[in-house]
């Protein structure tokens, strides 16, 4: 009879299937993996379940009779930018931070924002920003000379696609000119705006600054205090924008909820401070505000996005984002699921034990391992610790990691998950590499054209472009101290919360994480004072640190038969 352990995780699915024989240890056959298709414990997660199985079952060419689960938490991953919504919060300025790496001119003006169509009439009293929306640069700088030949008074451009350089030099090279405004289209026409462009290599110094800010928009002395966080928004940016919208005034701009609130297990509720560490798992049992409402929370944890300090720069733009890492552990049913599951085999399905027994019984099948008294699995959701008897789950891992990757970057999510496990460096010359030790190298085949001037990540193949500015050496930083931060921390929370280990013990980390030596570096550094071993597992002595849980549930399974 063939049974599978099946472990969803949140963020990897994997399936280890055995022959169960009267008398005889589980015969494993093989482990899949894919990754999971709904939050942990849902219903949706049947698919990839399903899809494993089928896989499975073709390459062993018989059906499975039962699956195997364990007890399912889901965790909520994501990043808050308190800093985001503050500049929602504006009053009556709504910012726009354009995205363009080449900008046209330099210098600070204000205006009124006019399509190109509306220059094709009298000028008027007030200077203008025009907007290039789709149309041909060629055609684009024809109709702002044109407009300034009737006399209006154009003090800087505004284009959404690429063409700045291109518009500039067929019209005006010094005038302030910035392209790549995804927003451009939706912008208010006659509203009042502000728009800077820094020389390369600077940062606005305009913009940025409350009361120049306030006299480029017309505002009051009342408006020119609240105007702050736009300035503060722009800073450190070579070009932006910020746009006055009527609008947004008022009761409007005051319903906007800028906290994160936690309600504790004494039945306090604090408002949650950035700067202070989470707390022990089971302190916070639900969260409002700006995080949205949780409830049944077994463990919240938070912190910032770690910060360069050889880059001052990037440094104030990080902490005007005051962006948020943020990982809620909440108590799941995954009844739903298993009803699910229970028609996809002959023999049902059933929940075998809880994860932190499973995982101790998969961590033990590593060579030398002997009995794997502390075993921590470091997912995609949570970092677990297990010992006979207990377990801690703490809120935060690998996905955690990922989403700090994908602020700290600017990319999509399967971009920065392959930044967070891989090296990079920058591709300096089509055969030259800058790594992130400040070593270079030289390639075998020239880089992709799309590649050249970027940092790049070493997957195994072409170097793959990343849209980020960073130095190797910030970036590669930047991404063992998120390890740190998060994996490392947490892993620390959830031996202290389980009072400690003894000095020279074995500590076992498995998981997917735990493939990463950045990982494996993070936890040993972090535990460095308590003199244990920490060691890498490897499940059946093929497997690596992988599928801990799906092979421990088949053993419990066995063991209770």
């Amino acid at each position: 009879m063939l049974v599978a352990g099946v472990d969803v995780g949140n963020s990897t699915t994997e399936l280890a299937v055995a022959r169960l024989t009267p008398g005889a240890a589980p015969d494993f056959l093989g482990v899949w993996r894919t990754a999971t298709t709904g939050a942990k414990g849902s219903t949706a997660c049947a698919a990839g379940v399903s899809e494993l199985v089928s896989r499975a079952e073709r390459r062993l060419g018989e059906p499975v009779h039962r699956l195997l689960l364990a007890e399912l938490d889901p965790v909520d991953t994501g990043l808050v930018e308190l800093g985001h919504l503050e500049e929602l919060d504006l009053a009556r300025n709504a910012v726009v931070r354009p995205v363009s790496e080449t900008p046209s001119g330099a210098g600070a003006a204000g205006g009124r924002l006019r399509r190109l169509g509306e220059l094709e009439g009298d000028p008027g009293p007030e200077a203008v920003l025009a907007v290039v929306l789709d149309e041909d640069f060629e055609d684009a700088a024809a109709a702002l000379r044109a407009a300034r030949e009737r006399g209006h008074r154009i003090a800087g451009v505004i284009v959404q696609g690429d063409d700045a350089v291109l518009i500039g030099n067929r019209f005006d090279r010094a005038l302030p000119i910035v392209d790549e405004v995804p927003d451009a289209a939706i912008l208010p026409s006659g509203a009042l705006a502000a728009l800077e462009v820094a020389v390369a290599g600077a940062s606005v110094s305009e913009v940025c600054d409350p009361l120049q800010l306030a006299e480029l928009l017309r505002l009051g002395p009342d408006e020119a205090r609240a105007a702050r966080h736009a300035a503060r928004a722009v800073a450190g940016r070579r070009t932006a924008l910020v746009v006055r919208e009527a609008g947004m005034a008022g009761s409007a701009a005051e319903a906007i909820d800028t906290t994160v609130r936690l309600l504790l297990a004494d039945g306090t509720a604090v408002v949650l401070d950035e700067r202070e560490a989470p707390p022990p798992p089971g302190s916070v049992t639900a969260l409002r505000g700006a995080a949205r409402a949780h409830e049944q929370v077994l463990d919240a944890f938070w912190c910032r996005l770690p910060e360069p300090p050889e880059d001052p720069g990037l440094r104030r733009r990080l902490q005007r984002r005051r962006a948020l890492a943020l990982a809620v552990l909440a108590r799941g049913d995954s009844s739903d699921l298993l009803a699910v599951l229970a028609q996809r085999t002959p023999g049902g399905a059933q929940v075998v034990c809880d994860e932190s027994n499973a995982a101790v019984l998969g961590a033990g099948t590593t060579p030398r391992a002997g009995t794997t008294p502390f075993v921590i699995d470091i997912g995609g959701g949570t970092v677990d610790l297990h010992r006979e008897g207990l377990a801690v789950i703490t809120a935060g891992a690998g996905e955690l990691v990922t989403r700090i990757c994908q602020g700290l970057l600017g990319v999509g999510r399967d971009a920065a998950e392959r930044a967070k496990r891989h090296r990079a460096a920058r591709v300096e010359t089509p055969f030259v590499l800058h790594h992130e030790d400040g070593s270079r190298s030289f390639l075998g085949e020239p880089a992709p054209p799309v590649a050249l001037g970027h940092l790049c990540v070493l997957a195994g193949g072409p170097p793959e472009p990343l849209e980020s500015t960073l130095a190797p050496e910030v970036w590669g930083g930047l991404r063992r101290s998120a390890k740190q931060v998060v994996i490392g921390r947490n892993v620390r929370r959830a031996i202290d919360a389980a009072g400690g280990v003894p000095r020279g013990e074995l500590v076992t980390l498995v998981g997917g994480c735990a493939s990463d030596a950045e990982v494996i570096d993070a936890v040993a550094a972090e535990l460095g004072d308590l003199d244990v071993a920490v060691a890498r597992g490897n499940v059946l002595g093929r497997h690596g640190p992988r599928a801990a849980v799906a092979v421990g549930l088949v053993l419990a399974y066995a063991a209770g038969s």
